[in-house]
């Protein structure tokens, strides 16, 4: 209308608390708000010998900022969802922040502050070998990546190999680094010896390349292996 803005003396914009910002810090409040039942800070002592070898291993190298990689291996009722809780509360109990997600939603619930890893990384439902997540760099969740110190990922055999190299291309790309998962303790779980990837009239050779063990992130996953034997938490 060949007016100048300045003429309407409106109030000058905050920069420094855009929406962004602000979604930004609502993201990371909401992490650090989760309630951790009382029960989880005292799973320390009642871990198996083998829950606390690989709570004392990941925690190792959660707590001196290694990247890694790790998959605990058992059948179900050998107590995996007890240790992720347990470190869960252990990272959350510093101050940190720990994402706890899962390939589906019933498992992402026995999680406290669960979600499906499609949910919190925005994993295309369609993905293949370069596929990416839909989070883009000036978005609120990148700052939340960056200060997160550890990601866990229930129920990972179930997941196709090209959802996972998305989710570690993504963060590569987000936290400006080559390593992988943008160098972040990751920790995946499950038993190969239940569902794998779902594939539509797949044939079994079809089905087990889909699978994460045919990704070059399981080679560098392999010595980080922790096998669990066959017997229930104490």
């Amino acid at each position: 209308m060949g007016r100048n803005i300045n003429d309407y003396k409106l109030p000058n914009i905050d920069y420094a608390n855009d929406s962004n910002s602000y979604d930004s810090s609502r993201e990371i409040s909401n992490e650090m708000a989760i309630v951790t039942p009382s029960d989880d800070y005292n799973a320390i002592v009642n871990l198996n010998n083998e829950q606390q070898n690989a709570y004392m291993t990941i925690l190792e190298c959660i707590m001196s900022n290694q990247p890694n990689i790790f998959f605990i291996d058992g059948p179900g009722g050998t107590g995996k969802t007890y240790l992720y809780r347990a470190l869960l509360a252990k990272v959350r109990s510093e101050h940190g922040i720990a994402l706890a997600t899962a390939t589906s939603g019933v498992a992402s619930s026995l999680l406290p502050g669960g979600r499906t890893a499609h949910s919190r990384f925005k994993i295309p439902i369609i993905a293949d070998e370069s596929t990416t997540c839909n989070i883009s760099k000036q978005s609120s969740t990148v700052e939340l990546l960056r200060k997160t110190k550890l990601i866990i990922c229930d129920e990972a055999p179930m997941a196709k190999r090209y959802a996972i190299k998305a989710v570690d291309r993504t963060l590569q790309d987000l936290l400006g680094n080559n390593l992988s998962f943008g160098g972040k303790a990751v920790v995946f779980g499950g038993d190969f010896r239940q569902v794998l990837p779902v594939l539509p009239r797949a044939t079994r050779a079809e089905t087990i390349e889909a699978s994460l063990v045919k990704s070059k992130l399981w080679k560098k996953n392999e010595e980080n292996t922790i096998e669990k034997e066959h017997e229930n938490k104490k």
